[in-house]
């Protein structure tokens, strides 16, 4: 018999990150015809907000300094500004709140917890492809995927191990391995499931509340296991394009050649779901031209003007590897006759407002694609002491992506209006 505590702390840390609802099953095999795709992307030392966010909202808005090298996707991006998560501070070490729009320590009042916005799409539409989402980084630093217990999930840090995962054919020795690792799971899980009822007997209100939310959420992961079966004898998609190629101390072809092995991954529908992070340590220094300090020392750049202009050369050396990773989007084509870019949401900002401040307050966002309304600049005021919780746009985003939600971390409705 599992101790009584020792039971109850495992609950609170093994919650699976995937959880499939049974009741979504429908709408997800609807999705599978026409498939919605979501891909984040972080950057641990956000963009300077005098450089990112344009003078003037709504759709005659002119492109900041930043936003130029986005000019040829005006009509497919929507900008925001004024949007942050309420009641998150801490500087860098709240930089994880980006997708998940509350701290890890905040995360008991909160029905997700601090679940991130790619795991909560992945619990309902992760088992439509044969991986149910992907996590990216480059420059160190944790992913920007986290699952509801607070517990971060391991990234991808080389493109080409990335591009093997994919698209190299698997022996079947490793398929008779995966198949008895899903057995053990599917054993494991009836195993809790057994354990949790033979408890509930001796427990107290709270602790029986506990335990039932983790009987749950084990029924949910037996039941993702189960549908993720199917994927193990399936054949290994052919990849539409070479391996990646990076120097050993690169920079910006290491960013590039993440961003080109995601797009190869969304080509070849092994997965929808996908998040990256650009950390603090990303190696800019003697590798970009005209930079010579480090990434971390630039962002704190104060009113020196040597440092802003080499942070500004960083930056905008980073949205023109976005705006290359929407240009081969939207060059392939989906399986609806329309762009890849048309069906995939790309959203690209921070959990900091502004690093050299330490300041989590007024993030800055781009959403790019999708088939939402866009072509503006979205400028969202205070209205007496409330402002609008960038959760809010998440919202919209779950139900783009075709998820009956009304809710996510602070949110306190939607943007549908807006976007939709």
């Amino acid at each position: 018999m599992i101790k009584r505590r020792s039971f109850l702390k495992t609950a609170g840390t093994a919650l699976p990150a995937l959880p499939l609802l049974a009741s979504s099953l429908g709408r997800a095999e609807e999705a599978a015809a026409k498939p919605k795709r979501l891909v984040c992307i972080g950057l641990d030392l956000s963009l300077r907000p005098e450089a990112f966010s344009p003078a003037k909202p709504g759709a005659d808005y002119e492109l900041s300094p930043l936003l130029k090298p986005m000019a040829r996707w005006r009509d497919q991006l929507t900008v925001f500004s004024k949007l942050d998560h309420p009641g998150v501070s801490g500087g860098h070490s709240a930089v994880h709140t980006f997708l998940t729009g509350v701290r890890r320590e905040q995360r008991e009042g909160f029905e997700d917890g601090c679940l991130s916005l790619d795991q909560r799409v992945a619990g309902e539409l992760g088992h439509l492809t044969r991986f149910p989402f992907m996590c990216f980084g480059v420059g160190g630093g944790d992913s920007i995927s986290w699952t509801r217990s607070g517990v971060n999930l391991a990234k991808i840090e080389d493109p080409t191990r990335a591009y093997d995962m994919l698209f190299a054919p698997q022996d079947p020795a490793a398929r008779a391995t995966a198949r008895k690792l899903s057995a053990e799971d599917t054993s494991v899980a009836a195993l809790l499931q057994q354990e949790a009822k033979k408890l509930k007997p001796s427990l107290d209100q709270w602790d029986r509340e506990k335990l039932d939310e983790f009987a749950e959420s084990v029924h949910e992961f037996e039941t993702k296991t189960k549908a993720l079966e199917k994927w193990i004898d399936a054949p290994v998609p052919e990849a539409k394009g070479p391996p990646p190629r990076w120097s050993p101390d690169g920079c910006l072809d290491k960013v590039r050649a993440t961003f080109d092995v995601m797009s190869l991954a969304l080509q070849s529908d092994s997965t929808r779901i996908m998040t990256m992070n650009i950390g603090i340590s990303l190696p800019v220094a003697d590798r970009i031209p005209g930079v010579s300090r480090s990434y971390h020392d630039l962002s704190h750049s104060g009113k020196d003007p040597d440092k802003l202009a080499q942070l500004h050369r960083v930056e905008s050396s980073l949205v023109s590897e976005l705006d290359h990773f929407l240009d081969t989007l939207a060059k392939a084509k989906d399986v609806d006759g329309s762009s890849m870019l048309d069906n995939t949401l790309v959203v690209f900002g921070s959990g900091m407002g502004n690093a050299s401040s330490h300041s989590n307050r007024s993030l800055p966002v781009i959403v790019a694609g999708g088939g939402i309304r866009h072509g503006r600049h979205l400028h969202f005021e205070k209205e007496g002491r409330e402002k609008t919780p960038l959760s809010n746009l998440y919202v919209t985003l779950m139900n783009e992506m075709g998820m009956e939600a009304n809710r996510f971390a602070t949110s306190d409705g939607n943007l549908n209006e807006l976007l939709a």
